[in-house]
């Protein structure tokens, strides 16, 4: 069996940080999105009857699947994202949405507790 290194220069991890992010989103570059919320996620969503949940949302980028929570009445849901262009994009079509739970930070630095934390493909 092989022992394979993997290097950040090899994988493009180098490139993984807020300004990289952002320029994805800036230049529409997010061929993961989907525009809407992925049907699992949302059929999930729907299954759901405790609206008091707090949900987190990491590595949000447009963040479809927060906006369908938030229209749903789940007031306890957050994003978090380390690019701002996305969470900005965000706020201007959810105006009402705290803008305590619209997070700019590295998830991997966030702190707090989430009874639910909802994802499409953030942990790939």
């Amino acid at each position: 069996m092989a022992n394979i290194v993997l290097k950040p220069d090899v994988c493009g991890m180098d490139e993984l940080n807020a300004e990289a992010w952002n320029k994805r989103y800036i230049e529409n570059n997010a061929a993961w999105d989907m525009g809407a919320p992925s049907t699992p996620l949302k059929e999930y969503i729907d299954s759901l009857t405790d609206k008091g949940l707090r949900i987190l949302i990491p590595g949000a980028g447009n963040a479809h699947e927060a906006e369908y929570l938030w229209q749903q009445g789940f007031t306890n849901t957050f994003i978090v994202d380390i690019a701002t262009k996305p969470l900005e994009d965000f706020k201007q079509r959810n105006p009402t949405f705290p803008a305590n739970q619209a997070i700019h930070a590295n998830f991997f630095e966030l702190e707090g507790e989430f009874d639910l934390i909802l994802e499409q493909t953030f942990f790939c």
